[in-house]
């Protein structure tokens, strides 16, 4: 029931221009080279090392592996991950 609901209001969203990340409830990952990374509307952090984060967000886990990863700031809806940025894995 809750996949359906989410597929009608997506289908609601794409017919009134309604930005995806909005109306599917999806992440937003924005990447500054490979040095510094935005992620926006994630639910948890499960994982942090400085070599591994691991995220859970509301469609998916979110991998990000890399060498001196730092999260910089989080709030309950954004964070800022700096560092060298090797990989991001959807799973």
């Amino acid at each position: 029931m809750k996949r359906r609901f989410r597929n009608f209001t997506g289908k609601i969203g794409d017919s009134l221009q309604i930005p995806r990340d909005l109306s599917y409830g999806e992440s937003v990952l924005t990447l500054t080279g490979s040095r510094e990374l935005y992620i926006e509307n994630y639910k948890c952090i499960r994982k942090y090392e400085d070599t591994c984060i691991l995220l859970l967000s509301p469609q998916n886990r979110i991998q990000i592996e890399g060498s001196g990863l730092v999260i910089d700031y989080y709030t309950d809806v954004e964070m800022k991950i700096t560092g060298t940025i090797c990989r991001i894995s959807f799973f």
